[in-house]
């Protein structure tokens, strides 16, 4: 059986040539002559993007403005849950995560040395649904890390 003329020269075209190390390299910078089959050298950090894992939360942020928007419209909510009235509702920092629609992770400070954990659900936008206080942690310190829960 023989190929079709012009079939090993097209395979060969569409596969990436060996190139030399771009010089990313940060552990031998200007010394590493790797071949490589991409245009980065195999030393250099995945992207962002290959390091996230699918479902899983965010790095810890520090709060935005929109992330106050957020706590603010689960604030009665969280009020009626606990049956008490919190004087200040300061989002501090926050973690997101990405799933039919949005998790938020976010620490807020409720009294001076008191922080609640709080996990607010945004649906997707043509679903035309309301954020939604979903779960919630009591009685943090100010310290505590804020995690999946």
């Amino acid at each position: 059986m023989t190929a079709a003329p012009g079939l090993g020269a097209r395979l060969r075209s569409t596969t990436p040539a060996s190139v030399r190390c771009s010089g990313e390299c940060p552990l031998l910078p200007r010394d590493c002559r790797s071949r490589v089959t991409a245009a980065r050298c195999p030393h250099a950090p995945a992207p962002l993007a290959a390091k996230m894992m699918c479902g899983g939360t965010s790095a810890t942020q520090p709060a935005t403005a929109e992330t106050q928007a957020i706590a603010d419209k689960v604030k009665s909510q969280l009020e009626e849950k606990e049956n008490k009235k919190f004087p200040v509702f300061k989002a501090l920092e926050f973690k997101s995560q990405l799933v039919a629609g949005k998790n938020y992770f976010i620490k807020v400070q409720v009294d001076e040395d008191d922080f609640v954990h709080i996990r607010v659900f945004e649906s997707l936008p043509h679903e035309n649904k309301p954020v939604a206080l979903t779960s919630y942690q009591t009685n943090k310190g100010r310290h505590d890390e804020l995690t999946y829960f």
